[in-house]
């Protein structure tokens, strides 16, 4: 199976949506065809043993809109976005020039109806109208071919609503000489619905905005070594893996990669929504697109291209903004039979005035009206241009929404899982306190400079801290399950835990004991030291909690959701941590498939839960949670199996995700309100004849707008 994403023009309605979702979905060889009426694009997954590119495309393209494939490239996420923000703006540009000249010349029209009395004004309001409808013809072009296959959209509406008053307008001036004549109310239609659309089109424009700022981030040229010392500016996309590359300070990082030398200050706010800028030395990875604050640094290129971290951003925002909430589902069955109700209402509007004995052409302008003013666009925006405004606000938060399912679901939880390790505490063991002699620090640096194992890094790094130098040791050798022994000038020295010492017939003061087990209780792990006499003192490890962690579980609480934790480390330690950050209950020594176990119980119990998890034993439980939340520092599985990602795995990130959920789903419950209260209200006014076609077409145009502009709020939407 292969999946294209697609640009078309022509989609101006939820109705225009279901028309080429319902030809895709009948289409042999198409396994799913998603339309986005707020991005106008399309995701198509087909066959390609069955169906080409180009076959997909003609399925829309006979369906009356224009299709085109946005993978150019040698960058395809990339180039695709940039085509789809140019196309956009392009169509702005036409939009406007529309409107502008359906507006002279309506201005015309209105100067020849109420200022100038010359000879043959109907002839040339007439013309003049030709004119309007050919700038209009879009409506016509689409709408009608849409009636005769028996899926009429919005367009459908606008068509017959100004071409019925302009033939009947026609056949007055050219056979009947004398009458009513709807020539204005004609290029009233037209005019409004073309600035509508403009306006609707700017504002779609600034709903896509996050992915517009994404892609601009990306630098244009890096400076690559070629041989030597010497460098050669190339474009972006000539980058490949392996290349050594200079950054100068100011710069952008051009791709993903690990600096080879030198130590800088990286601004990477661009990517993760954090203002602080990080330190980065020699084996540091460092982000494409992020800035170089003060120091000129080599890299090496790992990822380009469209594996980079800026084009899979890009990418997870494009894919949540072109899937579907929920609540859109049940819009969009909705608005599959509204056209076809307003059709019959207009139909009964027209010989429901007949028969109350008024004139055809009277009957004609209440019957354009109803028409004009149950266009549905607004019902078709309420939802997509929520879901793309609250997508690329999350983006922009360092908040990444990879389907709008789970924008739309967060609102519901009420109770979120937490992992341990990575997650609430920081992943790394840190030097907590140190028991015993002075130079315990010293011995225990020296015994462990050569150690990849995590304990060993925590004792390295505080001696860095602490600026001590390590000791030349021999005999140096580990013990399984124990710790190690070495020699130290004439000195045997063991440091692990009790057992080692135990079986050198190494005693323990009552009060050393004391000591131990008070940092046990609190999660920590000692390291024992001893030479071959005695115990010399203890150095306790902890993983530490993220500096946020309490206040951000205190914040969630105040929300009714229940907090737990679920880990694999010992029951201890799972107290220790969750009582100092305020968890609610704690799971201890659990496998990932108890994990799953336990979320399914909760889930059994009624709970919405929300897991949240960053390494490659969370994965199972993150897809079982109704939305799983990966931390994004963690593992590359944990981050594809998420439904949210945040980025810099800030736990803040999850507090706004979820405001960020309510603030979207309420922006979509208000759009729908209005959407449905401007047609249920704006039908019957027009059908009782207290409207005319004009300020239908205004109406109708500003509530399109309207909607787009509330949703537009979400950019500045406290979280």
């Amino acid at each position: 199976m292969k999946i294209i994403q697609l640009q078309i023009t022509g989609i101006h309605c939820a109705s225009c949506v279901n028309v080429i979702e319902k030809n895709l979905k009948k289409r042999e060889g198409i396994k799913t065809g998603l339309v986005n009426f707020a991005l106008e694009q399309a995701s198509v997954e087909y066959d390609e043993n069955v169906l080409s590119e180009q076959e997909v495309i003609a399925v829309i393209n006979k369906a009356g809109y224009q299709a085109k494939i946005i993978s150019p490239g040698q960058r395809p996420d990339m180039e695709g976005h940039q085509m789809t923000v140019n196309s956009g703006d392009q169509e702005s540009k036409t939009r406007l020039r529309r409107f502008i000249v359906a507006a002279i010349l309506t201005i015309f029209i209105l100067a020849l109806d109420f200022l100038l009395d010359i000879a043959s004004e109907e002839t040339m309001m007439l013309i003049l109208s030709i004119g309007l409808l050919s700038v209009g013809w879009e409506f016509f072009k689409v709408g009608l071919p849409a009636l005769f296959r028996a899926q009429p959209n919005m367009d459908t509406l606008v068509a017959l609503g100004s071409g019925t008053a302009f033939l009947y307008s026609a056949y007055v001036v050219l056979f009947v000489m004398e009458g009513e004549m709807y020539f204005m109310d004609v290029a009233f239609i037209i005019t409004f619905i073309l600035l509508g659309r403009y306006l609707e089109a700017r504002a779609k424009g600034k709903a896509s905005e996050a992915i517009k700022n994404l892609l601009q981030l990306a630098p244009k040229i890096a400076h690559k070594f070629i041989s030597g010392q010497e460098i050669k500016d190339i474009d972006l996309d000539q980058v490949q893996i392996g290349d050594r590359l200079l950054v100068k300070p100011g710069e952008k990082v051009p791709v993903d990669g690990a600096i080879v030398d030198g130590s800088v200050s990286i601004d990477e706010s661009m990517v993760t929504g954090e203002s602080l800028p990080v330190e980065k030395t020699v084996g540091d990875k460092v982000i494409g697109a992020t800035l170089n604050s003060n120091q000129v640094f080599v890299m090496q290129a790992e990822k380009i291209g469209a594996d980079t971290v800026l084009a899979q951003i890009v990418k997870m925002v494009q894919k949540a903004q072109m899937s579907k909430a929920p609540i859109q589902k049940l819009v969009d069955k909705i608005s599959k039979y509204f056209v076809w109700v307003v059709l019959a209402i207009a139909l009964m509007t027209f010989f429901g005035w007949l028969a109350w004995g008024v004139g055809s052409g009277q009957a004609i302008f209440y019957t354009v009206t109803v028409l004009v003013i149950a266009c549905p666009c607004a019902l078709g925006l309420a939802t997509p241009i929520s879901i793309v405004v609250g997508a690329g606000r999350g983006a922009r938060l360092g908040i990444l929404i990879k389907n709008s399912e789970a924008l739309e679901k967060m609102h519901k939880i009420t109770v979120i899982a937490f992992d341990k390790t990575g997650t609430l505490t920081k992943g790394n063991p840190e030097v907590v306190s140190i028991s015993g002699d002075k130079n315990i620090l010293e011995i225990a640096y020296s015994l462990e400079q050569n150690s990849e194992h995590a304990l060993a890094k925590a004792i390295v790094k505080k001696a860095k801290q602490e600026n001590i130098y390590a000791q030349v040791v021999k005999n140096f050798r580990a013990v399984t399950g124990r710790g190690i022994v070495g020699e130290l000038g004439d000195k045997k020295y063991f440091l692990g835990n009790a057992s080692l010492l135990r079986e050198n017939n190494i005693n323990f003061t009552e009060a050393a004991k004391d000591i131990i087990k008070s940092g046990e209780n609190k999660g920590q792990t000692a390291l024992l030291l001893a030479d071959s006499e005695k115990y010399l003192g203890a150095i306790f490890v902890a993983d530490k909690l993220k500096t946020n962690a309490k206040e951000i579980i205190a914040k969630i609480k105040k929300m009714n959701i229940t907090t737990i934790m679920m880990t694999g480390d010992n029951s201890l330690t799972a107290q220790s941590i969750s009582s100092e950050v305020g968890i609610d209950k704690f799971y201890a020594r659990l496998m990932p498939a108890e994990k799953v176990a336990k979320i399914k119980e909760l889930q059994e119990q009624g709970e919405f839960v929300a897991m949240v998890g960053d390494g490659i034993n969370d994965a199972p439980a993150l897809a079982q949670a109704n939305v799983g939340i990966a931390i994004g520092t963690g593992t590359d599985v944990a981050v594809e199996t998420g439904d949210i990602v945040l980025v810099k795995g800030d736990l803040a990130k999850a507090v706004e995700a979820i405001n960020l959920s309510k603030a979207t789903l309420k922006t979509i419950k208000e759009n729908l309100f209005w959407a449905f209260i401007y047609n249920s209200v704006g039908i019957p006014i027009a059908v009782l004849g207290f409207l005319n076609p004009a300020i239908s077409a205004l109406a109708m145009s500003f509530s399109s707008v309207s909607v787009v502009l509330n949703a537009l709020r979400l950019k500045k939407a406290k979280l």
